[in-house]
């Protein structure tokens, strides 16, 4: 997926907006009001386009497993189709890269996380920290 690399102001590319929005985000938990008072950082910063490039950015990296686990309840144990193999591929590639996210996120000082995140246009710190719950519908 390509995103567009230029902003209103000259040098912010999407993943670096994203950037700036996790962490405004991440000064609002520590309010009375953590909603409003990101809505006001995200306003002074950013204009409205901006804030849908970097929403729009930070959700086209979030894995949908339900989605990938209706098609492989669907497709069964014993499929021998391509399907099958990829959706096992894909599984495994969302595997690594939550492992690699995690050790970004995890990694602290220890490196220069930022320059590694940037490599894979991941935004430290943007993964739910939360599972989705079981009774809401998988998207076919």
């Amino acid at each position: 997926m390509t995103f567009l690399q230029e902003s209103t102001t000259p040098g912010r590319s999407d993943w670096e907006l994203a950037r700036l929005a996790v962490h405004l985000r991440g000064y609002a938990k520590y309010a009375d009001n953590p909603q409003a008072d990101a809505a006001r950082r995200l306003e002074e910063a950013f204009t409205k386009d901006e804030a849908r490039r970097a929403d729009a950015f930070l959700e086209a990296g979030r894995q949908d497993t339900r989605r990938l686990a209706a098609i492989e309840a669907r497709l069964g144990k014993d499929a021998a189709s391509d399907e099958a193999w990829l959706a096992q591929q894909l599984t495994t590639a969302w595997a690594r890269l939550d492992e690699l996210r995690d050790r970004i996120d995890g990694g602290g000082s220890l490196m220069a996380n930022t320059h590694v995140a940037s490599a894979i246009d991941y935004v430290r710190g943007s993964r739910p920290v939360y599972e989705v719950p079981a009774d809401e519908p998988a998207v076919p």
